[in-house]
């Protein structure tokens, strides 16, 4: 049964689908009739109805109006016309306006994307009305060009929507379980989800090959090392994202192009390099972006990555002619969307912003994703400077209307594809009938309980025994992280002692945690990507000298034991949301046996090439 408030909605569609074709004849043209291939985007064939939609609204859309859908900002607000001071403040800060509904209007931006920081993310049932009020003010335009509304719901370490929302371990996990289908389903109900809040594209999957064990920018994100499982588990998650996507599912987007996996530096953070020649990229980074372009993705992130030994020091990947109009283009032959990553990254802070977006359409992008945000110290991003920066090239011959519309017209293929020409609005009452549901969370948890790893267990420290009324001390990563654990030891009938030493535990933390560990029994320290923080590892090696039976449950990437070899048992979730951390304690005490498998391999830290932990090692409990 359909709301009065959704009948309305509907409503208001069918009147600015028929006002953006001028006659009532030419929309039912466009919405029925034949549908004969004219073109392809993305591999696709096109049909005459989308070609049609396609030229006449490229045809009707003003030189303003054309540059604005190639920018994906961010707006602050709960609503399109949210009156916080606190929002307005923001929007006026950086877009000079009230209004997420005025950022549209004075912009005419091609999309929206999402963030728990900006105020968007709420709640299921605020967002799908957010989402519903940013359609309603793009399709009251003329002509009507509905709107792209992203977010980055990866799951597990980049986690936007957390709980009602279903909560699945990130990818490194899903790679754990060696299990496509597990991974197909994960991005199908992550996918219903999104589209049920009004939620059309996720920037997701990550599809870097993590032979970087130091990678700061990938880690749990990244499937694992072996470009064969990457690929498989790419492919599942385009096809679980993309089901019915012009209805119930989304638009997925393949990141990083051309490859992180192989960089330590995060480009959000600092200047991220790659040692690999171009050999190296075809044969380790190439084969999952292109399995995906085979699977259909819809489009690709192009990140700011330095290739010294193939295009020199000084211009990023997203920035480079070579990278996107010349490989991705010419020699892959991707004639789809590409979208930038963040042009606020530290890794752009040698450019303007206006530098910025003409060097990214020069060098082949369509999106420009300008993310504007406060307390950070940000890069170039900047969306009036670089709107206006467009504007101007185009008004001056310096980037030809024919580039211009290049990227337009892909843009308006994909929002056809998206099935938004049709059906821009979200029934709100999607929202209880399919986000969180109880099937869902029962997925997520099977899923989830297939990815546990049991990497060490030398001195059969394994499995503790339920109801002993052992005191525990539960330290190490993360404040959410160790209160959840110590939560989920009690109820097997231990007595833990929690105490959070953060990221990188000062010499005091880790005094007080050895003090606690000589009044308790056991010891269980989470660990978090310890390689890149000596605190921890002081601190785990500080605990093992005890003498106390220690446990190092590492939350993200299982590198870690490479660091602690004097520990004797250790397991990997490759995840820290709560989700992961029930049946990481679950194999702690035997309640099932440990199934999951590196998907790595860990070796002793460099310069050493020597393997400890080969890729598919994984240990079952006695």
């Amino acid at each position: 049964m359909e709301t009065g408030r959704f009948r309305s909605i509907k409503r208001a569609r069918v009147w600015t689908l028929a006002g953006a074709v001028g006659i009532a004849l030419t929309g039912s043209i466009l919405l029925a009739g034949p549908a004969t291939s004219q073109r392809t985007v993305a591999g696709r064939s096109i049909s005459s109805r989308e070609n049609t939609w396609v030229n006449y609204t490229l045809a009707h859309l003003t030189t303003a109006e054309k540059v604005g859908q190639l920018f994906e900002v961010n707006g602050y607000g709960k609503s399109v016309n949210d009156p916080d001071p606190a929002m307005v403040k923001l929007n006026q800060q950086y877009y000079g306006v009230n209004t997420i509904a005025q950022l549209i209007r004075k912009y005419h931006v091609g999309g929206i994307i999402y963030f728990d920081w900006t105020n968007n993310l709420q709640n299921p049932s605020q967002t799908v009305n957010l989402s519903n009020g940013i359609q309603r003010v793009a399709m009251h335009s003329n002509p009507a060009v509905p709107m792209v509304i992203s977010t980055d719901q990866e799951q597990g370490e980049v986690l936007r929507i957390g709980p009602p929302a279903t909560v699945f371990p990130g990818n490194m996990a899903l790679g754990a379980t060696r299990s496509v289908s597990s991974a197909r389903r994960a991005a199908r109900i992550t996918g219903l989800e999104l589209r049920a809040m009004g939620i059309n594209v996720d920037n997701a999957p990550v599809l870097d090959v993590n032979v970087q064990p130091l990678n700061q920018a990938d880690g749990i994100r990244a499937y694992g090392d072996r470009v064969g499982l990457v690929s498989k588990f790419g492919v599942a998650q385009v096809n679980g994202y993309q089901t019915q996507q012009d209805t119930t599912g989304v638009g997925a987007t393949a990141k990083h192009w051309p490859g992180f996996g192989d960089s330590k530096i995060n480009s959000d953070t600092g200047i991220a390099r790659s040692p690999q020649t171009l050999a190296q990229v075809k044969r380790t980074n190439v084969p999952s972006f292109r399995a995906a372009m085979r699977a259909g993705i819809d489009r690709i992130m192009v990140t700011h990555i330095l290739f010294p030994k193939i295009t020199g020091s000084k211009i990023p990947t997203s920035l480079s002619p070579f990278w996107v109009d010349g490989f991705l283009r010419r020699q892959l032959h991707w004639n789809g969307p590409v979208v930038t990553d963040a042009l606020d990254a530290a890794a752009l802070n040698n450019f303007s912003p206006a530098q910025v977006a003409l060097m990214a359409l020069r060098a082949g992008d369509d999106e420009l994703l300008e993310i504007a945000q406060t307390g950070v110290d940000t890069g170039p991003a900047d969306l009036v400077s670089a709107y206006q920066a467009v504007m101007h090239a185009v008004r001056t011959g310096a980037v030809s209307m024919h580039r211009l519309d290049q990227s337009v017209r892909r843009i308006l293929s994909l929002k056809w594809k998206l099935g938004l020409v049709s059906h821009p609005f979200t029934n709100p009452s999607r929202v209880k009938k399919v986000v969180g549901t109880v099937e869902h969370l029962a997925t997520a948890n099977t899923i989830t309980r297939r990815s546990i790893t049991l990497v060490k267990n030398s001195a059969h420290v394994l499995p503790l025994a339920a109801g002993s009324g052992q005191k525990v001390l539960v330290t190490g990563f993360g404040q959410t992280t160790t209160a959840t654990l110590g939560q989920d030891i009690a109820s097997h009938g231990l007595t833990p002692t929690v105490m959070d030493t953060g990221s990188d535990p000062t010499p005091a933390q880790i005094a007080s945690a050895v003090a606690s560990a000589q009044q308790n029994d056991l010891v269980v320290v989470s660990t978090f990507n310890a390689w890149s923080a000596s605190g921890q590892i002081n601190l785990v090696n500080a605990l093992v000298q005890t003498g106390k039976p220690v446990i190092v449950a590492a939350v993200g990437t299982p590198y870690d034991i490479a660091y602690f070899p004097s520990v004797s048992t250790f397991l990997t979730s490759y995840d820290f949301q709560p989700v992961s951390l029930g049946p990481l304690v679950d194999v702690m005490f035997g309640v099932r046996q440990p199934t999951g498998r590196l998907p790595v391999t860990i070796r002793k830290p460099a310069p050493s090439k020597k393997v400890l932990y080969p890729f598919g090692f994984g240990l079952s409990l006695p």
